[in-house]
């Protein structure tokens, strides 16, 4: 359930998964992760950027009420899954993981899907 079209969406970050996600991925993956979350603790996630992610996906993954945007927008290699959480009427956004969305089939690497769902669930 995506707010409106323009509204920004306060962004809650857990640091322990910030720092393993800091620590897993590229010098490029920390600059995008690092300017994403500047903007988001500042002025929130806009919700035009906000796309459901799959309940059940092919991959195994269960992400059901989460949220996920690509990085850098509109469709970057990188992304950033959350929980859609409610405090006191508002909607929330916690940070669930970043990552890499898609690796090559033969990489062993988990994607940005996979490190949400083991945290998640």
């Amino acid at each position: 359930m995506p707010p409106k079209r323009g509204a920004a969406v306060r962004v809650v970050f857990d640091e322990d998964s910030w720092s393993e996600d800091m620590a897993r991925t590229t010098p490029n993956g920390q600059a995008v992760a690092e300017a994403t979350r500047r903007d988001y603790e500042g002025a929130g996630c806009p919700g035009e950027d906000l796309l459901a992610c799959d309940g059940e996906a092919r991959d195994g993954t269960r992400l059901p009420e989460c949220a996920k945007v690509y990085l850098p927008s509109p469709d970057g290699k990188f992304g950033m899954v959350f929980d859609i959480d409610r405090q006191a009427g508002s909607l929330v956004l916690a940070y669930l993981a970043f990552g890499t969305r898609h690796h090559p089939k033969e990489s062993r690497a988990p994607s940005v899907y996979e490190i949400a769902h083991r945290r998640l669930n």
